[in-house]
């Protein structure tokens, strides 16, 4: 019966230590995507990617030609003039389609940031778009128009709004978001927890913080080995929610998956130093009895007595001699 019980705690514990470290070494990579994505350039890299595509030049254009045309009625120009809307037309695709049009994304980096996390945060559903502002390259190429070029007042244009996730990309990329949130915010401390239930129920306690720290070594390092070893397709197609293969979503997990994996790396490396220092002191530990090997002890010492029956010989400290 005792036997059972021992390996009941012990198998208990082995659980623990090892959904424990999952749960850590999964906090520690969600940790650093989220990081990667709401503090770095993943997402202004991934929507001057997704401007280049044929649909987003023509949404850009017409939503820009429609902007332009408001601020110049809003200015007093007849914008029914013949002509008018073919020239404004015109200088929107010769600005969205320069290799320039690329530097507008990075300059309104925070801007672009803002709208995207605010779309991943909110409740709403169906695609998401961020809007640019081009007002200077607008009135730069607006002065350049003959005869008149100089008379038109300088206008400002609203954001011209461009698509960059469709509904269901949206919809994925928003399960996943929600994900990475709640394993920051919960997945460390109830890997805690069931830390703190495996050292509870565990017979060695003098190896149990070795055992967790290799088991955390170990999960990171296979995390480590997923991110350097797929392609991004492939984890963008696993992600929660539904796989998706949009080019936005496989850029941005192109951009993280590297920033994940070097953090996990460093998470490996230390905790299997930690491991091997800990293994090493619980080792040197183990030449005098513990509290927790007492008991053991004492029943060999019961055992072999019983064993050598009622002539057994045990020698006290003082030497002495009893039968």
């Amino acid at each position: 019966m005792e036997h059972a019980v021992r390996l009941v705690r012990t198998l208990a514990s082995a659980l623990c230590i090892v959904l424990g470290a999952l749960l850590i070494a999964t906090w520690a990579a969600s940790v650093a995507a989220l990081d990667a994505i709401e503090n770095g350039t993943v997402i202004e890299d991934a929507t001057a990617r997704a401007i280049t595509t044929d649909l987003a030049q023509k949404a850009l254009v017409d939503n820009g030609t429609t902007a332009v045309l408001d601020a110049l009625a809003d200015q007093g120009i007849d914008t029914d003039t013949p002509g008018i809307e073919g020239i404004t037309r015109g200088i929107i695709e010769s600005i969205v389609s320069s290799d320039a049009f690329v530097n507008v994304v990075h300059s309104q980096t925070k801007s672009i940031r803002e709208q995207m996390v605010a779309a991943l945060n909110g409740e709403g559903s169906g695609a998401i778009s961020v809007s640019l502002d081009f007002s200077d390259q607008v009135n730069a190429l607006l002065g350049e128009i003959p005869v008149i070029g100089d008379s038109l007042p300088q206008i400002s244009v609203p954001g011209v709004p461009v698509q960059i996730m469709d509904e269901d990309t949206a919809d994925t990329a928003r399960t996943t978001w929600h994900w990475l949130h709640i394993a920051q915010q919960w997945f460390g401390w109830i890997g805690l927890a069931l830390l703190a239930v495996g050292i509870l129920v565990s017979f060695r306690k003098r190896w149990f913080l070795a055992k967790v720290s290799l088991a955390v070594g170990v999960m990171s390092g296979l995390i480590w080995l997923a991110m350097r070893a797929l392609e991004p397709q492939t984890l963008a197609e696993r992600l929660p929610g539904g796989g998706v293969s949009d080019a936005i979503v496989i850029e941005i997990v192109n951009h993280a998956k590297g920033t994940v994996a070097t953090a996990m790396g460093y998470v490996a490396l230390g905790a299997m130093i930690v491991s091997l220092v800990l293994f090493t002191l619980a080792a040197r530990g183990r030449k005098g009895l513990s509290h927790e090997d007492l008991p053991h002890y004492r029943r060999s010492l019961h055992g072999a007595a019983r064993l050598d029956g009622p002539r057994a010989v045990v020698r006290s400290r003082e030497g002495r001699v009893g039968y």
